[in-house]
Parts: structure tokens; sequence; C-alpha cells
């Protein structure tokens, strides 16, 4: 397995990961601190290899 960690607010980078078959595994709320929007929820995405 391969595991990746995504800002959930960062959209693009969600969708891109997605069309690399990635899923959402699980979502941490308030693990990322983004300079703008706050505290935000962190997408831990995987893939089968």
């Amino acid at each position: 397995m391969q595991f990746n960690a995504v800002v959930d607010t960062n959209t693009r980078a969600v969708a891109l990961w997605r069309s690399l078959g990635f899923e959402v595994l699980t979502t941490i709320p308030e693990a990322f601190h983004h300079p703008v929007d706050g505290y935000v929820g962190l997408h831990i995405m995987y893939r089968r290899l």
C-alpha cells in the first residue's frame, strides 16, 4: 500500500490523487494549520499497489 496525506481544502490535489487511484481512508479533523483558513482536516489517502 501507498499512503499520502492531503489537506482536505486542497480540492485540486485531492482530485489529482483520486485520478491516480487513491481513495480517502479517513480524515483527521483540524490536523493542519492553514495560514488563511485556520485548522482544517487532513485526508489520509491510500492506494493498493
